[in-house]
C-alpha cells in the first residue's frame, strides 16, 4: 500500500487532508521533463497551491515539507522580494564589478521551494515568479549582465483569503492579492476549509491533544530519512513512459469535458478545462507510476490523477449556479 504509507509519513501530526497529502507525495516525485529535438522543453515539475482558512495547518504541512524533501528551502511572504525569489545583480565590491547571485527558486533548482503567505508578497514580486514557474528559467538583464538561470523548481504555496476566510461562492483571484496568470500556472489548487462539524473537530481535538500528550506518538510510517533517499533515487533512476491505455483515458476525461461546453446553445461559452490542466494529468498520472517505481504509466495512474485534478476543480473551478466546470474562475478570475 505504497500510496496509503506515503500520505501516513506527509505531516502525521496534522489531521485529514489526504487529498492534499497525497498530492504533495505526488509533486516530491514529480513527473518527467521532455526536451525536444526543436529545443522547447515541457516542465515535469508539479505546482501545488493550498488556500484556506487561518489556522488550519497550511505552515505546518509546508514546513514538513521543507524538512523531508531533498533540496527544498522555506520562505514566508513579506519576507520574500523577487530579488530574493528569482536572482539579483549586485555590485562585487572586490573584482570592481557586477556579480550575479541567485535567488530561492535558482537555489532550489531540482528541488522543491515552499513559500508560505503568498498573498502577503508585494505585487511586483509575484510578478517576477511567472517565467520561473511554466518556462522554469530566470532571466536577468541587469547593468552589463545577461543571463538565463535554470529554476526547475516544484513550488508548494499557501496563502490566506483576504477577508480572513474562504467563500466558496467567490472566484478564488478576487479573493487572494494575485495576479490570475500567476494562479493558473498551478496545476492543483486544493481550499482548507475550516467547518465546524461534531464528528470530525472531535476526531481533530482527540489527535491535537494526544500530540501534547505525547509528542512521539505519531511516527511517519516511513522514516524521514529512508523517504528522502527514496525520492533521491527516483530521480536518478525512473523515468516512466505513458502507455497506450493512460493516453485514452487522460484523452477522454480531456474530450469529454470540453464537450459539456460545445453542446451550449449560449453565445459566451465557458471553457471547463484547458490544456495546461491536461499536462498536470500528464505529470501526475507519471509521479504516480514514479512512486511505485514502475517504468510505465498505466490507465490505474491516469485514474489516479484524473481523480486528483477533479477534487481541485471541485473546490475553484466549479459553477454553483450552472452546475458546470469553469477554469475561467481561476484563469481570469470572472
Amino acid at each position: 500500500n505504497i500510496y496509503e504509507k506515503l500520505i501516513a509519513s506527509i505531516a502525521p501530526s496534522i489531521y485529514g487532508y489526504n487529498r492534499i497529502k497525497e498530492s504533495i507525495a505526488m509533486q516530491l516525485f514529480g513527473g518527467i521533463r521532455k526536451k525536444r529535438e526543436d529545443g522547447t522543453r515541457t516542465r515535469g515539475d508539479i505546482h501545488i497551491f493550498l488556500v484556506g482558512d487561518p489556522g488550519a495547518g497550511k505552515s505546518q504541512l509546508l514546513r514538513y515539507v521543507a524538512n523531508l524533501a531533498p533540496k527544498a528551502r522555506y520562505t514566508a511572504g513579506k519576507g520574500a522580494s523577487a530579488a530574493g525569489m528569482t536572482a539579483t545583480v549586485v555590485r562585487d565590491e572586490f573584482m570592481h564589478g557586477w556579480a550575479l547571485e541567485a535567488g530561492l527558486l535558482v537555489l532550489c533548482n531540482r528541488g522543491i521551494a515552499c513559500l508560505d503567505e503568498l498573498d502577503k508578497m508585494d505585487d511586483q514580486d509575484t510578478s517576477a515568479m511567472h517565467e520561473a514557474l511554466e518556462q522554469q528559467t530566470v532571466t536577468i538583464a541587469k547593468a552589463n549582465i545577461h543571463a538565463t538561470l535554470r529554476a526547475e523548481t516544484s513550488v508548494l504555496a499557501a496563502a490566506n483569503p483576504k477577508f480572513g476566510r474562504f467563500d466558496p461562492f467567490q472566484p478564488i483571484p478576487n479573493q487572494i492579492q494575485l495576479p490570475p496568470t500567476l494562479l493558473n500556472r498551478f496545476d492543483l489548487i486544493f481550499t482548507i476549509r475550516d467547518i465546524p462539524n461534531a464528528e470530525q473537530d472531535e476526531k481533530i481535538a482527540q489527535h491535537i491533544l494526544e500530540n501534547a500528550k505525547d509528542p512521539e506518538a505519531r511516527k511517519p510510517e516511513i522514516a524521514p530519512e529512508l523517504l528522502r533517499k527514496y525520492i533521491a533515487y527516483t530521480h536518478q533512476k525512473c523515468f516512466p513512459k505513458m502507455t497506450m491505455g493512460a493516453v485514452e483515458e487522460i484523452k477522454n476525461f480531456y474530450v469529454q469535458l470540453r464537450s459539456t461546453a460545445a453542446k451550449d446553445d449560449a453565445e459566451i461559452k465557458s471553457i471547463p478545462i484547458s490544456a495546461r490542466q491536461l499536462e498536470a494529468l500528464v505529470r501526475l498520472s507519471e509521479a504516480s507510476a514514479r512512486i511505485r517505481l514502475a517504468d510505465k504509466v498505466t490507465k490505474a495512474d491516469a485514474k489516479r490523477a484524473i481523480e486528483l485534478l477533479k477534487a481541485s476543480m471541485k473546490e475553484v473551478a466549479f459553477d454553483v449556479e450552472t452546475g458546470k466546470f469553469d477554469i475561467d474562475r481561476i484563469a481570469t478570475g470572472i
